[in-house]
């Protein structure tokens, strides 16, 4: 069974340095590990995001839709709700 890697790694060196420290500076230790593991997840996340919604090809393939076709003012109803659900232009 692998070994699980911990969230935060401190050796000897390290952990004399931080009991060391004072209380200002304890606190900027301790937001540099914040902000290091922010970013991580963030680029994490970045990288499994969904693709961006790309409105014109969904609407054209709305337009192919039986019932809908191209009439201008089923589509352009159904574009005015993707705009005002967050659809970007």
């Amino acid at each position: 069974m692998a070994k699980k890697k911990k969230a935060v790694e401190v050796n000897r060196k390290e952990f004399d340095r931080i009991r060391k420290m004072d209380h200002s500076t304890m606190e900027s230790h301790i937001a540099g590990y914040y902000e290091r593991g922010y970013t991580a997840g963030y680029e994490a996340g970045r990288q499994q995001a969904a693709p961006s919604f790309n409105l014109p090809k969904a609407l054209e393939e709305i337009r192919k839709i039986k019932g809908i076709g191209e009439v201008k003012v089923k589509v352009k109803a159904i574009h005015v709700a993707l705009v005002t659900a967050g659809a970007k232009v």
